[in-house]
């Protein structure tokens, strides 16, 4: 695997879990009995600095549904631009430099028949292996949560090809949480909303919200701020409905996250914003208005990837303030 007889370092689940500064939504699972880093979430990061290594290769797999594309993963080296690799090979191979290095991988493309809440469906590392030195922490930042949907998971950012033209890397959470020098944990899943199941077999986000899967309980570290996006999937359903389901899921977050300040984002469709606007006013939350941003979209629905790269930018201006 490695030129020149070097010295492997195997990092199995586990120790690259304790590497990380928060689980996130990272969870050991055992699938076919092999042990696994696992996650249901797009968008979900692993981060951590290479030492006196040359070559990572980082061995992943790709339970994606058999109707459906391969899953994808992105990678970069110290902040640069993101590489973008399919899972369909179940190992991608990073090179650098022996200097200390920055590594951040992230889930970068699924589709909306992967099965990520009861199939077993969701994407995996079952290790990574070095060619000498050693892998450790990365320095600690501030960390958002953001509950969404898959606009904020990073769906249909580049196009309409499931998986391929995902960017959960450079969509608009992708962005704000560059420009902020943050880490953003997303809890995130395609058409979900306060009231509407999203896909891949997973409930509304009043349900997602606290489970990793159907099985596994979420029990968040302490972040900095949680944001809220949700609204638009929710069109079908009464005004009153929707009332009562968002005072819900704001009951729920304020439990989960407790003493942790919440930010309500306006949806950028302006779904449901009087409504909104109206709880997050009863509960003194700060609102983040969407409405002057006009992004263009790939669908009607997601921010093409020029404007969300504008939202981000936009987003990270308002929530500035909120991480001093």
């Amino acid at each position: 695997m490695f030129k020149g007889g070097a010295t492997m370092h195997e990092f199995g689940p586990q120790e690259l879990l304790d590497l990380q500064q928060t689980s996130g939504r990272w969870f050991i699972k055992v699938i076919h009995q092999q042990p696994l880093l696992y996650t249901t979430n797009l968008g979900s990061t692993l981060r951590f600095t290479s030492n006196q290594c040359t070559q990572l290769v980082v061995k992943v797999t790709n339970y994606h549904n058999s109707l459906g594309p391969s899953q994808m993963w992105a990678w970069r080296i110290d902040g640069r631009s993101w590489q973008r690799v399919t899972a369909i090979n179940h190992r991608f191979t990073i090179n650098c430099s022996p200097k200390q290095h920055l590594i951040e991988i992230i889930t970068a493309g699924n589709s909306d028949l992967d099965q990520v809440w009861s199939g077993q469906e969701g994407f995996g590392v079952t290790d990574i292996i070095i060619d000498g030195g050693q892998l450790t922490s990365a320095p600690h930042k501030a960390m958002i949560d953001f509950i969404g949907d898959s606009i904020t998971a990073g769906c249909w950012v580049t196009g309409k090809h499931a998986a391929f033209d995902y960017r959960p890397e450079t969509n608009y959470v992708g962005i704000a949480c560059d420009d902020l020098d943050t880490l953003g944990i997303r809890v995130a899943y395609s058409a979900g909303g306060v009231l509407r199941k999203a896909t891949g077999g997973v409930p509304d986000a009043r349900q997602y919200l606290s489970q990793l899967d159907a099985v596994s309980r979420w029990q968040p570290d302490h972040p900095d701020l949680v944001v809220i996006n949700l609204g638009v999937n929710d069109r079908r359903y009464s005004i009153d409905q929707f009332t009562a389901a968002y005072d819900d899921l704001l009951n729920r977050v304020h439990h989960l996250f407790d003493n942790v300040p919440i930010v309500i984002m306006i949806p950028f469709k302006q779904s449901f914003a009087s409504q909104i606007r109206s709880l997050a006013h009863q509960r003194a939350l700060p609102i983040i208005e969407t409405a002057s941003w006009h992004p263009s979209y790939t669908d009607g629905l997601h921010p093409n990837q020029e404007d969300s790269i504008h939202c981000g930018h936009q987003l990270a201006k308002a929530l500035r303030s909120f991480l001093k």
